[in-house]
C-alpha cells in the first residue's frame, strides 16, 4: 500500500469500523482567520438560510431526460472498489449489481481493490484485456489512472469515477463522474458552525487528503467561512488515514487543554472522528466541544442523542439514491446518452433540531423521500 496519494484512496464511510489503523498524531495545518469581536449579522442568517433547506426532506432535482435501457443485456461493467470491506462501498456495489440487472440485464463485475492503487491498476488492466463495455473507479484518485483511461477509449470503452468529490467533474479524461456534492456538504458544516457560534466559533476542520473528496469539502468549508464569517477562525490539520485512530484523539484533547476557546472540532467524515468522540467523553467535554461532520453513519450519528459525545450535527447522503444516480450513468453511457453532471444525490442536515429522526435501523427512513425510485423509473425507456 503506497502512502499518501499513492496509497488506498479510501473515502470516511464507516472506516474506523472496518481499516486497520495505526499511526501517529496529524500532519500540517493552515489557517484562514480573521477574528472580530462580534458576528455579522447578514452573514448568519444567510448561513441560517443555507441550513435551514436541508433541515428539510431532500427532494427531487433532476435529471429530466430519458435513457433508453432496451438493447443493453449482456453489457459488461468492471467495477473497482477501492475497499470492498467497507460496509458503505459494499452496500453500494451489491445494491447497484441488482438494479443493473433487474432493469437492463447488464451485468457488473466488482474488483476489490483493498486499499491498493497497484491492484486498482491490476483490475483496470483486466477489464481493457477482456474488453468490458464500462469501467467504474470508485474513490480512487482519477489522476493516478490516465493511461489506462486513454487505453479504455482507444478500445472504444467508458470509464466512469465515483466519489472525487465534485459532481460533473471529468477533467482527467473520463466520461462521466457520479459524487455526493461535498463541496456543499463544507459549505452546510460552516454554515451550521457560523450559526451556532453567533458568528465568532473557532474551528479546526480535520482534513485526510489521502481521500479524493476531501480537498472539495475543505474548501467548501472555508470559502463559506470567509465569505459569511468574518469573526470565526479556521484552523486545517490535515490527519491522514493510518493516523486516525490515535492522531484524532490526541488532536482533540490537544485542542481542549491549550486552546479553550477552539470549540469547534469538524472531521470530514464521521469515522474518521469517532475516536475523537470517545476522547470528548473521556475528558467530560460533551457541552464545551462542539463536533460537526458527514456520512450520518449509523452506530456514529446516534451520538447526537448522547450529550456527552460532543456530537452536534452530522450530515448525511443517501447511500440508495446514490447508487441508482450511478446505474442511471452507466445506462447512459452504454446508449450513448450524453451523461448527466450533477444528480444532486439527498442530502440531509441532521443536527440537534432533529436528532429525534434518528431511531431504529432503517437510516433512509430518516431521510423521508424515497421518490428518486419512481423518478428513475420514469427515466428508464425500453
Amino acid at each position: 500500500m503506497r502512502t499518501l496519494r499513492k496509497h488506498s484512496a479510501v473515502f470516511g464511510v464507516a472506516l474506523a469500523a472496518t481499516v486497520a489503523l495505526a499511526g501517529c498524531s496529524g500532519g500540517g495545518t493552515d489557517t484562514n482567520a480573521a477574528p472580530a469581536a462580534q458576528g455579522d449579522a447578514a452573514g448568519i442568517a444567510t448561513a441560517q438560510s443555507n441550513l435551514d433547506a436541508y433541515l428539510n426532506p431532500p427532494t427531487w432535482q433532476g435529471p429530466t431526460d430519458p435513457v433508453k435501457t432496451s438493447g443493453l443485456s449482456g453489457k459488461r461493467v468492471v467495477y473497482i472498489n477501492v475497499s470492498s470491506s467497507i460496509p458503505v462501498l459494499k452496500y453500494w456495489s451489491d445494491t447497484l449489481k441488482v438494479i443493473l440487472n433487474d432493469t437492463a440485464g447488464v451485468q457488473l463485475e466488482e474488483i476489490d481493490a483493498k486499499g491498493s492503487v497497484d491492484e486498482a491498476n491490476k483490475g483496470f488492466q483486466q477489464a481493457i484485456a477482456s474488453k468490458a463495455d464500462v469501467v467504474v473507479l470508485v474513490a480512487l484518485f482519477p489522476d493516478l489512472f490516465t493511461q489506462q483511461i486513454a487505453a479504455a477509449h482507444a478500445q472504444g470503452m467508458k470509464v466512469i469515477t465515483a466519489q472525487s468529490g465534485v459532481p460533473g467533474d471529468i477533467s482527467k479524461g473520463q466520461d462521466a463522474e457520479v459524487s455526493f456534492d461535498y463541496v456543499k456538504v463544507g459549505q452546510l458544516i460552516a454554515d451550521w458552525m457560523i450559526v451556532d457560534s453567533k458568528g465568532t466559533g473557532k474551528a479546526t476542520i480535520f482534513s485526510s487528503d489521502d481521500v479524493p473528496a476531501s480537498q472539495p469539502q475543505v474548501n467548501g468549508t472555508k470559502d463559506e467561512v470567509a465569505k459569511l464569517c468574518p469573526g470565526c477562525d479556521v484552523t486545517v490539520s490535515d490527519v491522514q488515514i493510518p493516523q486516525w485512530e490515535t492522531g484524532i484523539p490526541t488532536a482533540f484533547q490537544s485542542a481542549l487543554n491549550t486552546d479553550p476557546d477552539r470549540t469547534y472540532f469538524l472531521p470530514l467524515y464521521d469515522g474518521q472522528g469517532l475516536t475523537g468522540l470517545s476522547a470528548i467523553r473521556s475528558a467530560g467535554a460533551g457541552e464545551k466541544a462542539n463536533v460537526g461532520t458527514f456520512n450520518a453513519t449509523p452506530g456514529i450519528v446516534d451520538g447526537l442523542n448522547d450529550p456527552t459525545s460532543g456530537l452536534k450535527l452530522d450530515i448525511g447522503g443517501h447511500n440508495e439514491w446514490w447508487a441508482y444516480a450511478m446505474a442511471d450513468q452507466i445506462f447512459r453511457e452504454l446508449s450513448g446518452t450524453a451523461p448527466v453532471e450533477n444528480y444532486n444525490i439527498g442530502l440531509r442536515v441532521f443536527d440537534q433540531s432533529n436528532k429525534d429522526l434518528i431511531t431504529g435501523t432503517d437510516e433512509f427512513s430518516w431521510y423521508d423521500y424515497d421518490g428518486y425510485k419512481a423518478e428513475f423509473a420514469k427515466l428508464w425507456t425500453k
